[in-house]
């Protein structure tokens, strides 16, 4: 069994598999074969198989009322809902947080008559204030897009009221968890949303599963082909990537409040390493946030040159969603939360995980200290 790599401060782009689920993957696919569609009494136990993985994922999570739709990842997830939903109501209003992955983020441009975008600074005044104030003209909106933490910052957001309000005006509310889920205590019985994605690999499961959890399915489906999915996500089911993921999200939920409270304690005593030796350090990562994650900008100089550089001390970092990785630039993201181009020009995103000790995230803070003063 190889362990986590300790100097892998990188698990908001993707967690290292947990080996039990990885066993388990290995399990279904040689037990269940079949495809789940197939009328013989393989098939038929396939199928089985999938109805009871699916109800157990939902039962993780809270999910009484709804259903868990397959998908191969949650930017599939995303993309889904929101070209659905605009397929199916053309004279809607989509509002997109402004902190949002760019999965839900490209409709801005794409959709540019259907959507409107919710500034930060409103998405902050409205989790703890009157949404109706900020979303009104709700005979217009007919759909907020949100996430529940956000991938470059780590910001969590508080969602129960927000998806309360949506839920009473008949707006859909579609939540991006993938940040989410398996890292902060989540009861969906308590947000009554139409839509959650996540992504497995993000939890410590395998990559190329992905799902929705959803109440609501008026929605147009993105893909064409089987019946699959109730007809609304065809393509033969990843059983073994399914039930691969519920080892992971149970792996991940047996021990939540213990690893938050030691990433967090990790993410604080390296804030306090950098900010002691970097007066001109700022913190993009609210108090508020995912345990682990921690976003710093360092002024006057790029994020990409410090990642690479910590690279090669063997530290891998990284400038922020791994999705933009290879493009230097200011991301939107941190220029919404106030920087300017040259401050979010300087960001690093360090996440910490399962497989980090408190001698390697202290070697990490020495590391990047060196690679500033060098």
């Amino acid at each position: 069994m190889v362990a986590p790599d300790p100097y892998y401060f990188d698990y908001a782009a993707s967690e290292p598999p947990y080996p039990e689920a990885l066993e388990e993957y290995v399990q279904f696919s040689l037990q269940y074969s079949a495809n789940p569609s197939s009328a013989h009494s393989s098939g038929k136990e396939a199928q089985r198989k999938l109805i009871e993985k699916k109800i157990a994922f939902c039962n993780l999570l809270g999910l009484k009322d709804g259903h868990l739709l397959l998908c191969a990842s949650a930017t599939e997830a995303n993309n889904t809902i929101v070209e659905g939903h605009i397929k199916r109501f053309p004279d809607g209003r989509v509002l997109i947080a402004e902190d949002v992955h760019d999965s839900i983020w490209y409709a801005i441009k794409k959709h540019r008559e259907h959507t409107h975008i919710l500034p930060l600074k409103d998405i902050l005044k409205i989790s703890t204030g009157d949404p109706g104030r900020i979303l009104g003209e709700s005979g217009k909106t007919t759909m907020l897009c949100m996430t529940q933490v956000c991938n470059e910052t780590g910001r969590a957001h508080q969602l129960e009221l927000i998806a309360q309000f949506c839920n009473l005006n008949h707006i859909k509310l579609l939540i991006d968890g993938s940040q989410a889920v398996g890292h902060i205590p989540l009861n969906l019985d308590q947000i009554p949303c139409d839509y959650y994605c996540f992504s497995a690999h993000k939890f410590g499961g395998p990559r190329g599963v992905g799902g929705l959890l959803i109440r609501d399915r008026e929605f147009d489906p993105l893909l064409t082909g089987g019946k699959q999915e109730w007809e609304l996500r065809p393509g033969t089911e990843n059983l073994a990537g399914l039930a691969a993921s519920v080892k992971a999200l149970e792996t991940s939920l047996s021990n939540i409040e213990e690893r938050a409270v030691f990433l967090h304690q990790l993410k604080e005593n390296l804030l306090h390493q950098l900010t002691r030796e970097l007066p001109g350090l700022l913190n993009n990562t609210p108090e508020q946030s995912r345990p682990g994650l921690l976003s710093v900008s360092i002024p006057g100089i790029e994020g990409s040159e410090t990642v690479a550089a910590l690279s090669l001390l063997g530290m891998k970092t990284a400038t922020g969603s791994a999705c933009h990785a290879d493009r230097p630039q200011p991301a939107r993201i941190i220029l919404a939360t106030g920087r300017s181009e040259k401050e979010a020009l300087g960001t690093v995103r360090i996440s910490l995980g399962r497989g980090n000790t408190t001698q390697s995230t202290e070697e990490l803070g020495q590391a990047i200290l060196k690679t500033l003063h060098t």
